[in-house]
């Protein structure tokens, strides 16, 4: 818009200029031809940006670039043609037409020594710098524009970077005080398994020799109540310890653990996206199909890719445990869906109200979803 504007501008003061140095039916024409110059100038370089070098990039800036040379050229056959100059001086400067500078040089030199009123000449003159000014501020500004643009443009691509780091680092906490939290879970139930629980056994089996050899009868009975306590306490005990470890258990890295022989001799692609609040039951039946499935494919599988995918969604989870080969007709020949590890699976995953698909269509999959 503002090369527009400025270009109306020059018009203006073209026709004032004009008005001294033509007849009127001559300026009419000649205005005309400052109008065509204009208009075609302003279309070829509508969408162009503003040069460091004289390379042209495309036909629209060749075209501009050779009737800019014409326009100034036509000034050097016919002195009254100057007016035609500041026009084409615009586009110049914005796709650095040196060729046509050069030849406005010349024209403006040629017209001062012409001999026409001084009056004249500087309107004349003043409107080439006019013309000159105007484009190298237009320029400027498109340049100032486009840097503020890549500026901001960089501004955002670093924000949006440092959000992502940031909630990245913040995983990344939450993620190791998660682990750390099952580490002191899987510490403190093992220190009471090993510890407590043990010296808890060996009381109450002592306990029991006790109340064996005992003749006393009010003291049996005593004894035989103290046992019934410590008999409580023992299971309260180990329902706590069976509750912690529960707790600890974490998917990623129980799948990690069970998948790593795979990792040795096969291709392996394992993808885990699942939060750590599931139900134990859930938690146990997929743990146990992972295992059953990596153990058949241990066991009798020679393929050479296997994909593993774990994915929660809203109302579900879902795990596909496919493994194939570049052969599959070999694949689908061989495959046997039957065997007790399957039926392991297919009874793990109905425990917990969810549906089991094993197919040998493109490799053997095990497809589970388990409703939430």
């Amino acid at each position: 818009m503002e090369r527009l504007i400025d270009r109306i501008v020059i018009f203006l003061l073209t026709v004032f200029v004009g008005r001294s140095i033509m007849t009127d039916r001559y300026l009419i024409v000649v205005l005309y031809s400052v109008i065509s110059i204009a208009l075609f100038d302003f279309f070829l370089l509508f969408k162009a940006k503003v040069k460091s070098s004289m390379k042209m990039e495309n036909l629209s800036e060749k075209a501009a670039f050779a009737l800019e040379i014409v326009a100034v050229a036509a000034s050097l056959v016919d002195n009254r043609l100057i007016i035609l100059v500041p026009i084409a001086l615009y586009g110049a400067v914005i796709i650095r037409n040196y060729v046509a500078l050069a030849l406005a040089v010349i024209s403006g030199l040629s017209y001062i020594t012409s001999g026409e009123d001084y009056n004249t000449i500087l309107y004349v003159e003043l409107l080439i710098v006019v013309s000159i000014y105007l484009s190298f501020k237009c320029s400027r500004t498109e340049i100032f524009e486009n840097d503020v643009k890549r500026l901001r443009d960089e501004s955002v691509i670093r924000e949006e970077d440092l959000l992502r780091n940031n909630v990245a680092l913040i995983k990344a906490k939450d993620d190791e005080i998660y682990l750390s939290t099952l580490k002191e879970r899987n510490r403190i139930a093992r220190e009471i398994h090993d510890n407590v629980g043990h010296m808890l056994t060996r009381a109450i089996l002592q306990l029991g020799a006790l109340i064996t050899i005992c003749k006393d009868e009010t003291l049996k009975g005593g004894l035989v109540g103290l046992k019934e306590t410590l008999d409580t306490a023992m299971n309260n005990i180990r329902n706590s310890v069976h509750d912690l470890r529960d707790e600890a258990i974490d998917i990623p890295t129980a799948i990690n653990d069970i998948v790593a022989p795979l990792r040795e001799d096969r291709k392996l692609t394992l993808e885990v996206d699942i939060s750590s609040d599931i139900d134990k039951s859930v938690k146990y039946a997929i743990i146990g199909v992972v295992k059953e499935g990596v153990s058949n494919i241990i066991k009798h599988s020679d393929n050479e890719y296997v994909d593993i995918t774990l994915n929660e969604h809203p109302v579900m989870y879902q795990l596909v445990i496919h493994d194939y080969s570049e052969h599959a007709d070999e694949i689908k020949a061989n495959a046997d869906l039957s065997g007790m590890g399957l039926d392991n699976i297919k009874a793990r995953v109905e425990n917990v109200g969810g549906n089991v698909l094993i197919t040998d269509d493109n490799g053997f999959r095990i497809f589970v979803t388990i409703p939430k």
